[in-house]
């Protein structure tokens, strides 16, 4: 009879071993890997939704300029601007109040602020005018 003499090469893994909470089977990682690009793919998210609201609104104030050039109406087209900024503060609302409250408070003072300046240059002008002629305006009759 022969002896056969079968030698075996066995190294061990050097690493973490099976019983360290570290360790994790090759099967668990994939599972895992697979999970989270399905909770990536599902629905909408809060992120989504501001994305769109954003987009919705930059979209609709370029909208608005371009009308407003075209029919070279800019009164209307200031207005609508207007509004579509309150628009925009009131879903800023939704995720935070207080920064809407506070960016509609200083929109609305620096909408002031602009409109009375205008005024008082307007009136400087008016009374310029009204000094040059003599302070009275006469018309035929």
């Amino acid at each position: 009879m022969q002896d056969y003499h079968i030698y075996a090469h066995y190294t061990e893994k050097q690493g973490v071993s099976k019983t360290s909470p570290k360790y994790q089977p090759f099967e668990s990682k994939t599972k895992a890997a697979q999970e989270t690009q399905t909770e990536k793919s599902g629905g909408l998210n809060i992120g989504s939704i501001r994305k769109a609201a954003a987009f919705g609104l930059a979209s609709a104030s370029k909208i608005n300029s371009y009308v407003g050039e075209y029919t070279e109406n800019t009164v209307s087209a200031s207005r609508r601007g207007v509004a579509i900024t309150y628009g925009g503060f009131a879903l800023i609302a939704t995720v935070n109040p207080v920064m809407a409250l506070v960016g509609a408070a200083v929109f609305t003072a620096d909408k002031v602020i602009d409109y009375n300046i205008k005024v008082g240059k307007e009136n400087l002008s008016a009374d310029f005018m009204k000094q040059l002629s003599g302070g009275t305006f006469k018309t035929r009759g």
